[in-house]
This record gives C-alpha cells, structure tokens and sequence, in this order.
C-alpha cells in the first residue's frame, strides 16, 4: 500500500497496472489541491509521466537490480535520478545519495548508496525485520 500522507490527512493511492510508482508530489486529490509542484518540486510530474510511460512500454522490473533501466535518463528526457555534473558551478551539481527497495512480503529493504546508475557497480545493504 502506497499513502500520500500531509497535514490535510492520510490517503491510500492505487496501483496502475499493478504498480506503485512515486515521484515527488501528491497523486492523490484532496492533497494534491493545495500543493506548490511549481515551487518546491516543479519536475516531478514530468518525471512520473516519463517512468509511468517506460512502464507502458517495457515488462516492468522483477528485481531491484533491473530498476536502473527505468530510473537513469540522459539527456532532453526529465532528471528521474539526479547525476551529479562537475562542470556546473556549486550548489548545481544535484545528486541522488540513495536507492531504495521496500518488498513488503518479504519484509526486506534493500539501500544503495548511490544512484540507480550505481546498480551493479555498488553493493546492496539489506535490511530484513525478523
């Protein structure tokens, strides 16, 4: 179960397609209102559509190890995973710090530092709750 939590209250948001998929903004209506997307996350909707049509296309992931082909972009398509780029000036240079995995059934959670650009390169930690 996927929520939309905010001061306004809790509210339960659906699969599509038998996914849950989050970005950076309310997907749910009563919160999405009175929501700022243009301020504090002006990109989001962009980058969930972006994800959202991968997911049209393709077999979605089986494993957290097949999430970097739906999560890095390059070039002209929305930042979905942020890269850092040394050439630009300080406080530009934006970065994904983490990757991470919930599996409810299994009551595991897997956390990469890095980007999903990083799956494969770097290891997993996995946390299970006993």
């Amino acid at each position: 179960m996927l929520l939309d939590m905010s001061p306004v209250g809790i509210f339960e948001m659906r699969p599509e397609n038998g996914t849950l998929l989050r970005t950076n903004h309310f997907l749910t209506p009563t919160p999405a209102t009175g929501e700022k997307t243009w301020l504090y996350q002006p990109d989001s909707g962009e980058r969930y559509d972006f994800v959202r049509d991968r997911l049209a296309r393709r077999q979605p992931p089986t494993t957290a190890d097949e999430l970097a082909d739906f999560l890095v972009t390059g070039a002209g398509e929305p930042p979905v995973t942020c890269l850092p780029d040394p050439d630009l000036p300080l406080g530009q240079r934006w970065a994904s710090l983490a990757t991470v995995t919930l599996e409810p059934a299994t009551r595991t959670a897997r956390i990469l530092d890095g980007t999903p650009a990083d799956i494969g390169v770097r290891d997993w930690r996995v946390l299970t709750a006993g």
